[in-house]
């Protein structure tokens, strides 16, 4: 029974070789990250170096933007909006023609609110009616209800678009329609010729009635 254990245990001199190259490769394996961190340490990072750095900018940064607001260009306007004394008692805002300091002289509208107003406005050529300030972001029922009665509107003031000669990028622009609705409108006038009247535009299928509605004061066919 020794002798059998003796031949089962034993190895050829092949066997014995790959077996000490297979130790020798272990060993390398687990002594690789060992050696590695001998000869790559790490670098500490310097926090306070970073930070220094940080602040530096950040000072830049305001440096240039004050620098900004004191140029001769942006001076004169921002002075206007943030020095813009509020409506007295009874005292309105002209919605269509105002700028942005006197749209910031009512109570309830900051320069932000003054901006969308504005920008709003300009894509839809003018407000028709003031409940019209409730699609402009940020502007709720709420709000709405505390700026109304320091406003008017003068609808001659509305500038229209010419259906018959306006491009499809440019009747994008209001609001009231979508891609599609414009896109119908300009195919339906290259197929059947210049809109006569609102009547005409209601023939084009896609264009609802409450979309009428809301284009109407806008759509001029001269």
């Amino acid at each position: 029974m020794r002798s059998r254990l003796k031949n089962y245990l034993s190895l050829t001199k092949k066997e014995w070789n790959g077996m000490v190259v297979l130790v020798i490769l272990i060993a390398l394996v687990l002594a690789v990250p060992y050696i590695y961190r001998q000869f790559h340490k790490d670098k500490i990072i310097n926090f306070k170096n970073f930070d220094n750095a940080a602040a530096l900018l950040d000072k830049a940064q305001k440096s240039d933007s004050i620098a900004e607001l004191k140029s001769p260009e942006n001076k004169t306007e921002t002075s206007k909006i943030f020095t813009s004394p509020k409506l007295k008692p009874g005292a309105t805002v002209e919605l269509n023609t105002a700028d942005s300091a006197q749209l910031t002289a009512v109570h309830g509208i900051g320069p932000s609110f003054a901006m969308r107003i504005i920008r709003y406005r300009y894509r839809l050529g003018g407000y028709y009616n003031k409940e019209q300030l409730k699609e402009v972001y940020g502007i709720d029922d709420v709000k709405y209800n505390e700026i109304k009665d320091q406003l008017t509107i003068n609808r001659g003031a509305i500038t229209k678009i010419n259906i018959n000669t306006i491009s499809f990028v440019s009747l994008r622009q209001l609001p009231y329609l979508g891609y599609k609705q414009a896109s119908a409108l300009i195919e339906y006038r290259t197929q059947h010729g210049k809109y006569a009247s609102m009547d005409d535009i209601k023939n084009v299928a896609i264009i609802t009635p409450e979309i009428i509605t809301k284009i109407e004061p806008y759509i001029s066919f001269k």
